[in-house]
C-alpha cells in the first residue's frame, strides 16, 4: 500500500464530499508507506495452486486480526463515503447472503481485509495504486473497497465471476488495485484508470504478479529485459515485478515444497517495509502466515473450524508469538474486541501529523468513525 498526504489523496479519490475524501486517507495512512513495496503473485505447476502476498507499510506495526468468516451470513453493503460521513446513501444498499466461508487478513475490524481466500479456493487482495480513478454510476450500489473483497469472497468461486461483479458496483475508498486468482490457477489484475475498469487475464497477464504500477506499465518495462524479450541487464533489487517473474520462472517443483518456496519468494520481494507476509494454498485450502512480530510461520484450515453461522465467527491477532498449527488458538468473535482493536488501530494513526491535521481541519468525529467502523458487523445476521 502507499502513504500520499491529505491533498494528494483528494485529488486521486473520486469521492464528492471534501470531507469524506480526506478522511479516507486515515487508515490507509496507517497501512501505507511512500515506498509502496506490497506484492502478490501466483505461484502455479501442475496441480500446484499458490498465491503470495507482502504487506509493506511505512508505520512500524499494523495491528491485523485474522477471521474465520462463516457462511450463510446475511449482510447489507456500505459505502465509503456512508462509513465515513454517516449519511445515508442516494442509491439502495446492496443485500447479500454469504455463499462461502473465508479466512481474512484484516487491519482494521471485521468484515473490511486486506486480503484473504474462500472455501472454495478463490483469492482476492489489495495493493495501492495511486492512478486510481473509479467509476461513478448514479444507478448503481456503492461498496467500501475493503467490504467489495469480503463481499467476493462471500459469493463467488472464479475469477470470472469476481470480473463481471466488478463492473456492476461503485467502488470508493482509497487508491486501490486488486489481484484475484482461482484454484484452477487462473488469475486477474483489476484497475480503476480514467473512471474505467481494466481488466489483465489470461493470455493478457502472462506474468502472474502485480505490484504498485498499472499491470500495462509493469508488462513494459518487463519486456525491456534480457530473458524477456530485450537486452537490459537485470539487476532484481530494481524492480520487484521483474525480480517476481524471475523466480516463478525458475521455480523446479519437487525441489522444494512449493509454500516453502512461496515464503522465499516473498523475503526476497521485501525492500524493508513489510509487515507482514501470507501465503494462501488454494488447491489445498490452508493458509499460512508469519509477521515481524511473530516470525515463526503459522497455518490454518478450513477443515480446522465450524463454518456454518451456528457459532460465533473466529479471530486471532495476526501478531501472535506462535508457529504451526494455531487453530486451536482462535478466539470466539465479540463486539467489544472489535471496538478494542479498532481503536487500537485509529490511536496508532495519531503518530501521524497528515493525521491530525485531518482530524482538525474536516472536522471529523473519531469516535463516532471508530464506532461506525466496529459496530458494522452488528448489521449481519445468521440465516440458519
Amino acid at each position: 500500500m502507499g502513504l500520499y498526504k491529505g491533498n494528494e489523496v483528494m485529488r486521486r479519490t473520486r469521492i464528492t464530499k471534501t470531507a469524506v475524501i480526506g478522511v479516507f486517507v486515515l487508515i490507509f495512512l496507517m497501512t501505507g508507506n511512500s515506498v509502496n513495496a506490497c506484492s502478490t503473485f501466483l505461484l502455479k505447476s501442475g496441480k500446484i495452486v499458490v498465491a503470495g502476498h507482502n504487506l509493506d507499510s511505512g508505520v512500524p506495526h499494523v495491528p491485523g486480526l485474522v477471521f474465520i468468516n462463516k457462511r450463510n451470513v446475511s449482510k447489507t453493503g456500505i459505502s465509503g463515503a456512508v462509513l465515513i460521513s454517516g449519511n445515508p446513501d442516494k442509491t439502495p444498499p446492496l443485500a447479500w447472503t454469504s455463499k462461502h466461508a473465508s479466512i481474512t487478513f484484516n487491519p482494521v475490524g471485521r468484515d473490511f481485509p486486506d486480503d484473504g481466500m474462500n472455501e472454495v479456493g478463490l483469492f482476492v487482495g489489495e495493493m495501492t495504486l495511486g492512478e486510481t480513478k473509479s467509476p461513478l454510476d448514479p444507478a448503481k450500489p456503492s461498496l467500501f473497497m475493503s467490504l467489495w473483497m469480503q463481499y467476493v469472497l462471500d459469493n463467488f468461486e472464479t475469477v470470472d465471476q469476481v470480473i463481471a461483479n466488478a463492473s456492476e458496483l461503485n467502488l470508493d475508498g482509497w487508491p486501490w488495485h486488486f489481484f484475484t486468482a482461482d484454484k484452477t490457477g487462473r488469475s486477474a489484475s483489476l484497475e480503476f484508470l480514467d473512471g474505467k475498469l481494466v481488466i489483465h487475464t489470461g493470455a493478457t497477464m502472462p506474468i502472474q504478479v502485480l505490484c504498485n504500477s498499472q499491470y500495462e506499465q509493469e508488462m513494459t518495462r518487463f519486456k525491456k529485459f534480457n530473458g524477456f524479450g530485450d537486452d537490459k541487464p537485470v539487476i532484481l533489487e530494481d524492480t520487484r515485478f521483474v525480480h517476481a517473474a524471475r523466480l516463478l520462472q525458475t521455480y523446479m517443483p519437487g525441489i522444494k515444497p512449493p509454500v516453502e518456496y512461496a515464503f522465499d519468494m516473498l523475503r526476497q520481494l521485501e525492500r524493508g517495509w513489510t509487515r507482514w507476509s501470507l501465503v494462501c494454498d488454494l488447491i489445498n485450502l490452508k493458509v499460512y502466515f508469519r509477521t515481524v512480530k511473530g516470525q515463526g510461520i503459522k497455518s490454518i484450515g478450513f477443515g480446522d473450524f465450524d463454518l456454518s453461522c451456528n457459532s460465533p465467527a473466529k479471530y486471532l491477532d495476526i501478531h501472535s508469538e506462535l508457529s504451526g498449527d494455531v487453530s486451536k488458538a482462535f478466539q470466539d468473535y465479540s463486539l467489544d474486541a472489535n471496538k478494542e482493536h479498532t481503536k487500537q488501530a485509529m490511536e496508532i494513526l495519531s503518530i501521524s501529523p497528515e493525521f491530525n491535521l485531518l482530524i482538525k481541519t474536516m472536522g471529523i468525529n473519531l469516535p463516532e468513525l471508530i464506532e461506525r467502523s466496529a459496530t458494522y458487523p452488528e448489521n449481519t445476521a445468521c440465516q440458519k
